[in-house]
């Protein structure tokens, strides 16, 4: 078994830590969006001038088909919305690699790009799986024109069986990296993340990723 790098042991505790941080009581969220079957919901951060955005439902789909459905990163356009396009940047092993990824945001604001270190993990006891990425903000890969590089994002994927089928929950917060007007802000804290769920169920429900397995 190839031992997990330094990066990957620093980023599993940054996450550990800022998972706790999403995971505050319900009552600190505030719900902006339900509508069949998928709710949105905001809070603020200590210390951040934006907020962090949840958005969750429940699927039928099993979970390695959600994870599969992720981890094709090429199919991104397809169900993440705002998503131009989407690659892997560099594969160190299942469980741990550096995605690309260009935001294709509407005019007269500028795209946003970002290369992300993301994480797999399972927790034995319950069977929850966790996917988080966080960006890394300078990278070998060259900047293009009229596109801002995120430094400050941290987004997750966490698929929970329940008696119902899998609860389905994605965090975020983001620094956009300026200001934003504030129709964009509203589109990415509540528009974005219910059109990326309703999304991803449809695609889910296609069958493309039905029997994926993965070694974790």
């Amino acid at each position: 078994m190839t031992k997990p790098s330094a990066t990957f042991r620093a980023t599993v505790l940054a996450v550990a830590t800022i998972t706790t941080a999403f995971a505050t009581a319900e009552a600190e969220w505030e719900l902006k969006k339900e509508e069949d079957g998928i709710r949105v919901l905001t809070r603020a951060v200590d210390g951040s001038r934006f907020k962090a955005v949840r958005a969750t439902m429940t699927v039928s789909a099993d979970i390695a088909t959600l994870v599969a459905l992720v981890r094709d990163t090429e199919a991104c356009a397809e169900w993440a919305h705002l998503c131009k396009s989407s690659s892997e940047h560099d594969v160190i092993r299942e469980t741990e690699l550096y995605v690309y990824t260009h935001n294709d945001l509407p005019w007269p604001v500028s795209d946003r790009d970002a290369l992300a270190h993301v994480t797999w993990a399972k927790d034995p006891a319950t069977g929850t799986v966790t996917m988080t990425a966080r960006a890394v903000g300078e990278s070998d890969i060259k900047k293009k024109r009229g596109v801002v590089r995120l430094k400050d994002a941290l987004t997750s994927w966490t698929f929970r069986p329940t008696e119902d089928g899998v609860e389905v929950i994605s965090d975020a917060h983001v620094d956009p990296g300026g200001p934003l007007p504030a129709w964009i802000t509203n589109m990415l804290l509540v528009d974005a993340p219910f059109q990326t769920m309703t999304r991803m169920r449809s695609l889910a429900d296609t069958g493309r990723y039905d029997g994926a397995s993965f070694a974790f």
